[in-house]
């Protein structure tokens, strides 16, 4: 029978009836079975003496119910620390020979241990740590937020006065216009006055000569030409032309921009808070390179597991350290690394 995924146990069908979720496993047959299909497994002559298991029952007791893939019919009962997986008595004999090679009872036990072991570190110390610092990062984006709605704050006050000032500037600059005109139309209405003057005052020459040379010739006649002197009409007000210089718009986007002021910039800074861990020198704490980032990360690393293991051994000195031993006393090291990744 083909091999089944003991970490999806939960989910079998049952082989029998295929229709029910498997809670049993008949070890003789191999299968999984319903309940249903339990009870009449044990019943028929053929399989009551079968010995059938519960799926709940200790993970260790499954192990001889894996058969190796090279050989369908071998059950796997070694692991082959050279190469680093399990095998069957075919496998030793055909291409592991000389191998050395461990029960696999002896290795799952080792790995359980190691599995429990990175699962403490996870819960006691990994999941904390960061946990811990998902706080940080919540608090960090709060404050950067806040402080973020201070600076826009801050720069609207200022665009405001910008404006207020533009607007006064605006303002005086109309004033300004203002004036100038009022100066010139005072200078044209002075002008029109001596005009209008100067208009009446022909006419009244005019009418005064039209009377003289109608009337009867007297002394006073021969003395009309010095009377009526023209000369002072001949040179008039100078002839002045008024206008008004365009508005010339300033340069001023530019240097608003240029000068608007110092724009934020986001800055970022990393650093190792050594506070978090135990017998650290806060003294020693400052900026650091990536080099040395990734460096100080491997030995704080290393610091947490001896911390992890050191309070393990004080918890439960007999069954720690023999776990210890057993495990270092087996060269599983390749296989600890591809569960690391």
């Amino acid at each position: 029978m083909a091999k089944k995924s003991l970490s999806a146990q939960h989910f079998l069908e049952c082989d029998n009836c295929e229709e029910n979720p498997s809670k049993f496993l008949c070890k003789t047959c191999p299968g999984h079975l319903c309940e249903h299909c339990k009870n009449d497994h044990e019943k028929k002559k053929m399989t009551r003496n079968h010995e059938i298991v519960s799926l709940s029952s200790n993970n260790e007791e499954m192990l001889d119910m894996l058969y190796c893939s090279n050989h369908a019919k071998k059950k796997l009962e070694c692991y082959c620390n050279r190469c680093g997986e399990p095998v069957c008595t075919e496998c030793i004999i055909q291409s592991h020979n000389g191998h050395s090679v461990e029960s696999l009872s002896t290795v799952y036990k080792c790995i359980t241990d190691y599995a429990k072991e990175q699962k403490g570190i996870i819960n006691t110390v990994l999941l904390p740590k960061f946990i811990k610092l998902l706080s940080h990062e919540t608090a960090k984006e709060s404050a950067l937020t806040s402080r973020a709605e201070g600076i826009k704050k801050k720069i609207e006050t200022y665009t405001q006065t910008l404006v207020e000032m533009i607007i006064a500037i605006s303002a005086q600059t109309v004033e300004d216009l203002s004036k100038k005109e009022k100066e010139g139309l005072r200078e044209i209405q002075h002008t029109k006055i001596n005009l209008v003057e100067q208009i009446n005052e022909l006419q009244v020459m005019s009418e005064a000569i039209s009377e003289d040379i109608e009337a009867q010739p007297n002394i006073s006649f021969f003395k009309l030409v010095e009377r009526n002197d023209l000369e002072r009409f001949e040179t008039t007000l100078p002839n002045i032309e008024y206008s008004l210089s365009d508005f010339q718009p300033g340069i001023i986007r530019k240097a608003i921009q240029e000068n608007f002021g110092i724009r934020p910039i986001l800055k970022r800074s990393r650093h190792i808070n050594y506070a978090d861990v135990e017998g650290t020198d806060k003294t020693a704490q400052r900026k650091y390179t990536a080099d040395e980032m990734k460096r100080r990360e491997r030995e704080l690393e290393l610091e947490i597991k001896e911390k992890y293991r050191g309070d393990m051994q004080r918890r439960h000195p007999g069954t720690y350290s023999m776990q210890k031993q057993t495990t270092s006393s087996v060269p599983y090291y390749g296989m600890k690394k591809k569960l690391r990744k």
